[in-house]
C-alpha cells in the first residue's frame, strides 16, 4: 500500500466524523460546452454507480456528512448539500476521472443548476463523488460555477491525482482539499503564500488559485506557493516531476523562448528560432526532457527536445502534428500537449529551423 494510500486512511482515523496557442483558444471556446456533451447513458450509469455504492435501502443515520462550505454572497445559489446534488433529477454529469492505479476508482463532478437549461450553460452548484467500488464513497461541496453570461465567476479548479486514489483540488474557496473515497471529510490543506525559492528537482502542482506552481506535501498538508522568474505570457510545464527542473514556454510569435531551471536552482533562458508557424511545449517527458513541437507545415512537426536542461538539443521527426496522433492532447486535468513516449526510436534530422540558442541567465 503506497504512502499516500496509508495517509488517507490515517486520515479517516484522524479526522473527527460529524474539497499551444491554437489548442489552448481550442480549448476555453469549447470550455463551456462540455457540459453538455455528456450523454444520457452516462448519467444513469454514474448515477447507478453512486446509488449503488451508496447502499440505497440503508438508514440514513449511515449517510456520511457533506463538508460545511463557506456561505457565498455575490451569487444567489440554494444552500444545497452535495446529497442534494449528487444524482439529483436535476443535476448532471460535469466530468468524471478514474485512478490511474484502480479504474473502479472514480472522481465524478455533479452540478445541479439553479434554473437547469437543456445546455447547461447555467448558474449552479458543483458537488463531488469519490467511489472505489466497494462501500466506500465520499461527498464533498465544490464550487459555485457560473455560465457564459457570468464571466466574473472563478472556475471550478482542477483535480489532480497525487496518489492512488487521492486527488488534490485545486481551488480556494471552498479547498483545497485532498479527496479520497476512504475519506470522511476532505483533508483541507493549509496555503503558504509567501514564495520560497524552488529546489532543482522538486515537484510542482498548480496552484489553488490557478496562478503559478506550488509545491505539494501531503503529509503536512500544506501548499507552497513557489517563487518563479517573472516572465510576460509564460506557461509552465505542469505537473514537474520530483528529480526534475521546473521549465516553461514564453512569447508568442516570433519572439518565443524557453525558460529552464539548472542543476544549481537558477533559470537561464534558451531563444527558439523565428518562424511563423506553430510551436507547442511537449510536456510529461519521463527522463526530465524539455521539448517543443514545432510545425513545419500543416500535416508535419519536428520535435526539438533536450534532456540537460537546455544545454544541448537534439531535433527528430518528422511526424504528424500532436492533435493527428492518437493519445498526445490531453485535456484532463488541463489541457496539455505530451512528448510522444517514442520519441527517442525517431529519425534524427537537421532540422528545418535552428536548434535554440545558448543558455542566457536570468
Amino acid at each position: 500500500m503506497s504512502d499516500l494510500t496509508s495517509f488517507a486512511r490515517d486520515t479517516e482515523r484522524r479526522v473527527e466524523q460529524p474539497g499551444f496557442e491554437h489548442i489552448v483558444t481550442r480549448y476555453r471556446r469549447h470550455r463551456r460546452r462540455r457540459y453538455a456533451l455528456v450523454s444520457a447513458a452516462a448519467v444513469l450509469a454514474v448515477l447507478a454507480v453512486v446509488l449503488a455504492a451508496s447502499g440505497v435501502g440503508r438508514p440514513s443515520a449511515q449517510r456520511l456528512p457533506s463538508a460545511p462550505t463557506p456561505q457565498l454572497t455575490s451569487v444567489a445559489v440554494p444552500e444545497w448539500t452535495a446529497d442534494q446534488i449528487v444524482g439529483h433529477p436535476d443535476a448532471f454529469v460535469a466530468s468524471q476521472l478514474e485512478s490511474r492505479a484502480d479504474r473502479r476508482t472514480v472522481l465524478t463532478v455533479w452540478k445541479r443548476c439553479e434554473v437547469p437549461t437543456p445546455d447547461h450553460d447555467c448558474l449552479g452548484r458543483e458537488a463531488m463523488a469519490v467511489v472505489d467500488g466497494t462501500d466506500h464513497r465520499f461527498l464533498v461541496l465544490g464550487a459555485v460555477t457560473g455560465s457564459s453570461n457570468q464571466p466574473d465567476l472563478r472556475d471550478p479548479g482542477l483535480f489532480r491525482e497525487v496518489g492512488d486514489g487521492v486527488w488534490y483540488w485545486a481551488h480556494r474557496s471552498p479547498g483545497p482539499y485532498l479527496l479520497s473515497p476512504i475519506m470522511r471529510q476532505p483533508v483541507q490543506l493549509t496555503v503558504m503564500d509567501r514564495p520560497v525559492a524552488p529546489l532543482y528537482g522538486t515537484p510542482t502542482v498548480e496552484c489553488a488559485d490557478g496562478v503559478g506552481l506550488c509545491s505539494l506535501d501531503v503529509n503536512a498538508r500544506t501548499l507552497q506557493r513557489l517563487a518563479l522568474p517573472q516572465v510576460d505570457g509564460i506557461r509552465w510545464a505542469t505537473p514537474t516531476s520530483a528529480g526534475c527542473g521546473i521549465w516553461g514556454l514564453a512569447g508568442a510569435g516570433a519572439d518565443r523562448r524557453l525558460v529552464i531551471q539548472q542543476s544549481d536552482g537558477s533559470f537561464a533562458t534558451a531563444s527558439l528560432p523565428q518562424t511563423s508557424r506553430g510551436v507547442s511545449m511537449a510536456e510529461g517527458g519521463p527522463a526530465c526532457e524539455v521539448a517543443v513541437y514545432q510545425d513545419v507545415s500543416d500535416t508535419k512537426t519536428e520535435i526539438v527536445v533536450s534532456v540537460d536542461n537546455g544545454a544541448t538539443w537534439q531535433v527528430r521527426g518528422p511526424v504528424p502534428p500532436p492533435a493527428q496522433q492518437n493519445g498526445l492532447i490531453e485535456e484532463r486535468p488541463r489541457l496539455r500537449v505530451l512528448l510522444t513516449p517514442r520519441w527517442a526510436a525517431l529519425p534524427t534530422t537537421p532540422g528545418t529551423y535552428p536548434v535554440p540558442g545558448p543558455l542566457t541567465p536570468l
